[in-house]
């Protein structure tokens, strides 16, 4: 039985300017660091014979001394695993051309392909994409690097999504991970022969060859499926760096046996703060305070950490005359979490019932925007907020 991890988006030094400050930019840098030490000492605890990392270890082709120094003094700190390291789209071909005497656990691809024995039938390969106008033909001359034996278990390792005719009999109903749409038959019928191109990754070519697991990376969203022999998997990214990005993340732990081709795979997730999303259905006569005793009983029943990030949609209905104070509420949170922001969804409720006959210049107002033509629900409700703020004495 031969241990594996298969860990991929890493993004390692990511810049975290969109939403925190410069303290709290490095701080989540940090936090990028620290999962990868608990993906390690998951590692070494389970004794894995070797760690895969399938594309954008770093972010940009910049990467701080620090972090660089830290990643492979972490490498060199356990000779005992080999680090099998395919570049992706946000790494270069020379992410590492400035750094003398790499680790010797520390084994790279190329784009032409690599191939690696782990063990005695078990076969690691891996074959990287950095885009082309032109076809981008496989293999190289006397097409070697195809030359899979039968008797082998052979994993392979690529960066990118999957075309969307590949995506069949998922092991898991998480439809639509990791594809693209073709934009043509024509292009569709090229992709039969080339395993990875600009249209994506083809399963359907890779099927020609006895692969059992297709190490993938690219997508930051976790998902498995099967094609054929062929059973691949996106661990996703290893923590979450934004909102799109919301939920468990972590990394894949492989059993393989390489007699029978058995894999077994188990996620293991990574708390190390998380984004969240949470919805919380409001009434028309919840104000402020009532909508912030609401946040903390969804927020207890979620389960949320000092570390995540949260972002919290209120849903349902609200009054034109109860506008809730989101800041008040922002800021009511902040102090407990790394980063909350409150947005309004609710949907505005107003009832002609209650000011069609009332004899004042709110009356006036409403019956005005609420009978107008030329404006959309949306416009309306905009409006009416804004007229019922400022005739309240609200300054705009």
């Amino acid at each position: 039985m031969v241990r594996l991890i298969h860990t991929a988006d890493l993004h390692l030094d990511s810049a975290f300017s969109s939403r925190f400050s410069k303290e709290e930019a490095e701080e989540r840098r940090q936090s990028l660091l620290m999962a990868w030490n608990r993906l390690l000492s998951y590692g070494i605890e389970k004794k894995v014979q070797a760690v895969l990392i399938a594309g954008d270890l770093f972010d940009s082709a910049v990467v701080s001394r620090s972090t660089m120094e830290i990643f492979l003094s972490s490498i060199r700190r356990n000779p005992d695993i080999s680090f099998f390291y395919l570049r992706g789209n946000h790494d270069t071909e020379n992410t590492f051309r400035f750094q003398e005497n790499l680790p010797k656990n520390l084994f790279l691809f190329s784009k032409g392909g690599k191939k690696y024995r782990l063990n005695e039938k078990l076969i690691l390969a891996g074959k990287e994409y950095y885009g082309s106008t032109e076809r981008n033909k496989d293999g190289f001359p006397g097409q070697s690097f195809w030359d899979f034996k039968e008797e082998d278990c052979n994993l392979f390792m690529l960066h990118g999504e999957l075309t969307e005719s590949d995506i069949r009999y998922p092991l898991e109903p998480a439809s639509g991970i990791g594809v693209r749409n073709e934009e043509s038959a024509e292009q569709d019928k090229d992709a039969e022969n080339e395993v990875q191109d600009n249209a994506g990754i083809s399963l359907k070519a890779l099927s020609r060859y006895p692969v059992h697991y297709l190490a993938l990376g690219h997508i930051h969203k976790r998902g498995e499926g099967q094609f054929g022999s062929i059973r691949y998997a996106y661990p996703g990214c290893l923590q979450g760096r934004g909102f799109d990005e919301e939920g468990e993340k972590g990394f894949f732990y492989l059993e393989v046996n390489e007699e029978t081709k058995e894999i077994q795979t188990e996620f293991i997730p990574i708390k190390e703060g998380e984004f969240r999303i949470l919805e919380l259905e409001l009434c028309e006569e919840d104000d402020s305070l009532s909508a912030l005793e609401k946040i903390e009983e969804k927020i207890k029943e979620e389960a949320c950490t000092e570390k995540d990030s949260l972002r919290i949609l209120l849903k349902g209905e609200k009054s034109p005359e109860g506008e809730r104070n989101l800041r008040y509420l922002e800021r009511a949170l902040s102090e407990r979490f790394s980063y909350v922001e409150v947005k309004e969804e609710s949907r505005l409720v107003l009832r002609k019932e209650d000011y069609i006959h009332e004899k004042s210049l709110k009356g006036e107002f409403l019956r005005m925007v609420s009978d107008s033509e030329s404006l959309s629900e949306e416009e309306k409700e905009k409006i009416i907020l804004l007229g019922i703020g400022l005739l309240q004495g609200e300054e705009l």
